[in-house]
Parts: C-alpha cells; sequence; structure tokens
C-alpha cells in the first residue's frame, strides 16, 4: 500500500495497482474500517475496507462484504461529519 497526498495506492487480485482517495478511517466496535473512493470511478460509490490480521499476524485489508456491517460505518462516518459540523 503506497500513499500520496491523500491517494492510497492499493494492488488489486490481478496485480493491478488502483488509486483511491482517502476520505476516513473510523474506530467502531473495537475494529478499524477505511472509507476509500476510486480515483477513477468515484460516481461508483465508496469502498470500504476493513483491518484484520492475517495467518502471519499482519495487518491485511479486506473488503466488507455484509451490507449491514457498511451501512453502519457509513452511518458511523455521516455522524462523525455531524458532530463536526457543530
Amino acid at each position: 500500500m503506497a500513499e500520496k497526498e491523500g491517494i492510497i495506492v492499493l494492488t488489486d487480485d490481478e496485480g493491478k495497482e488502483v488509486e483511491f482517495e482517502h476520505i476516513d478511517t473510523i474506530e467502531m466496535n473495537d475494529e478499524y474500517y477505511v472509507i476509500l473512493l476510486p480515483v477513477e470511478d468515484p460516481e461508483g460509490g465508496v469502498v470500504i475496507l476493513k483491518f484484520e490480521n492475517d495467518d502471519a499476524d499482519c495487518e491485511v485489508l479486506v473488503g466488507v462484504d455484509d451490507d449491514a456491517e457498511a451501512q453502519a460505518v457509513l452511518d458511523k462516518y455521516a455522524e462523525l461529519c455531524e458532530q463536526d459540523e457543530e
């Protein structure tokens, strides 16, 4: 994972580098989530990834497949944005 000026470059399963704008990192229920916006296709919506430990106890980012979990992260993000505006 490389980062430059708010842009995070991740490598997909096929070895292709994809650029994302880092929107926010959120802690929720003792887990950390990253909200990213694809640079090439921002209209496609955000991507939510979660930090997990792999078999070698290294921290990796994995996709959030559970719609309820993803919605909870987005709701938390909206709540934090509202607090910042006040």
